[in-house]
């Protein structure tokens, strides 16, 4: 079956092989299906493609078809799919969301989506987005709108709600640091497992997990584990191949509090709670050592290091196939294997505790007719605080970059657990708008 699909960000160094092995390694893909690359960034851009044309040339039976293009325009007319994998305005622009935030006496440790860095990030990457969804309007009408870029929950509901385009935001989260606990409740691999998800992306949370038909979760506290996490003395990590290795100590410690787990590990999840990361005492407190600031430049040193000396020889590693699922959605979308897993998609009710439109995680079903999402369980009560709050949060980040409102995102930052000072806020909410403008669309303000 001919497909277009094409990535923006093509050129990424994190991204762009993992995701292109998992078409090369599923049999539904073939010569007829194209994937094109496409990036601003010249040398990145042959970089990638160079490498993974060498496994193209290994696999021949496997192949896909690869074209790269510096032509917006050219890699977007006549796709299928347009899958957005970026990083707007590249590692200075994250570095100065974080930078923002330290000047002011703020922390962040990822800035996905919360606390200043987050807000930047946001209001740096929607117009970006809208801008792309425009372009599709003309070039690919048809196409749907993948998205793994953060942060997730904003930007895949952004080009829904201004511009009327169907996204699927897609995040290895919650299946990669559901697959660290098998072990310890028991479980040899997901076909032991049954479980439900429900919140928004980076701050959803398991309300069940069975193995075998018994309650994992269960199983995990019988073992005493959460006093472990109390303690310190933890040994459950997850390395990471994007972000290194992540620690599970105070997941374990906000299911206690909760008494319902998050679903990620404690870099994106703690993020949400000024107790464990609002201050260094805090960060001390509850072993959180991670600094984006001196993570990032070393990890893209990291990326890198993975592709640019193997083309320098013209030699691969072994193949390496990614854990995104993009490839199984289009798939299961074009009438080949249905998928049933977790996905961010728009609220049709399936989280009945937050607001319909926006964009919630839970478990859904892809087949040749959509996306149908299912009903979620019960978000508790001290879940649904946090849920609530911040997708309210995110929707006014999102509004604020769309109107570039000062106010608006002023309003929006004092609702931020990580922003606990209202005499900075003003100030700040001005630098991350002055700073992010260089950045923004053509007649955007």
């Amino acid at each position: 079956m001919k497909l277009k699909i094409t990535i923006i960000g093509g050129g990424s160094y994190s991204w762009t092989d993992g995701l292109y092995t998992t078409f090369l390694d599923n049999d539904f893909y073939d010569k007829e299906t194209e994937l094109c690359l496409y990036d601003i960034d010249e040398e990145a851009l042959n970089n990638v493609f160079a490498f993974i044309s060498m496994y193209n040339d290994k696999y021949p039976e496997k192949a896909i078809t690869l074209t790269k293009t510096l032509d917006e325009d050219k890699a977007l007319e006549g796709a299928d799919y347009v899958l957005i994998a970026i990083s707007h305005g590249g590692l200075d622009a994250e570095m100065e969301d974080h930078a923002i935030a330290r000047r002011n006496g703020f922390y962040n440790v990822k800035g996905s989506e919360s606390g200043i860095a987050g807000a930047s990030r946001t209001v740096r990457h929607v117009p970006e987005f809208i801008r792309i969804a425009r372009k599709m309007h003309t070039l690919c009408p048809k196409a749907r709108l993948m998205n793994v870029t953060n942060p997730l929950t904003s930007l895949t509901r952004c080009v829904q709600k201004y511009e009327g385009l169907e996204a699927i935001g897609f995040c290895h989260g919650i299946l990669n640091h559901l697959e660290i606990l098998l072990p310890y409740f028991g479980a040899k691999s997901f076909d032991d497992v049954s479980f439900s998800v429900s919140g928004v992306d980076h701050c959803s949370f398991l309300t069940d997990v069975k193995v075998h038909g018994q309650d994992a979760l269960k199983i995990m506290r019988e073992k005493g584990m959460i006093e472990k996490a109390w303690a310190g003395k933890t040994d459950i990590t997850y390395d990471d191949y994007f972000a290194g290795r992540e620690n599970q100590r105070i997941r374990f410690i906000l299911w206690d509090m909760l008494g319902v787990m998050p679903g990620l590990s404690d870099e994106h999840c703690a993020e949400f709670y000024y107790q464990t990361t609002g201050t260094q005492e805090n960060r001390d407190r509850f072993g959180m050592h991670y600094d984006r600031m001196k993570d990032r430049p070393e990890s893209k040193v990291r990326m890198m290091n993975n592709i640019v000396p193997w083309v320098q020889k013209g030699e691969v590693p072994p193949l390496r196939v990614g854990t995104e699922y993009v490839h199984s959605a289009i798939e299961a979308l074009e009438g080949g294997r249905q998928l049933y897993t977790v996905m961010n998609y728009r609220n049709f009710g399936q989280v009945r505790e937050l607001p319909n439109d926006i964009v919630v995680e839970t478990m859904c079903h892809i087949d040749a007719t959509g996306v149908h999402p299912a009903i979620a369980n019960p978000l508790p009560k001290s879940a649904l605080a946090v849920t609530y709050a911040t997708a309210m949060r995110e929707e006014m980040f999102m509004e604020a970059a769309m109107e570039w409102d000062e106010a608006k995102l002023t309003a929006a930052l004092c609702n931020d657990p990580l922003v606990q000072d209202f005499t900075r806020v003003r100030k700040v909410a001005h630098e991350v708008l002055e700073y992010n403008a260089q950045f923004l669309p053509k007649g955007w303000i």
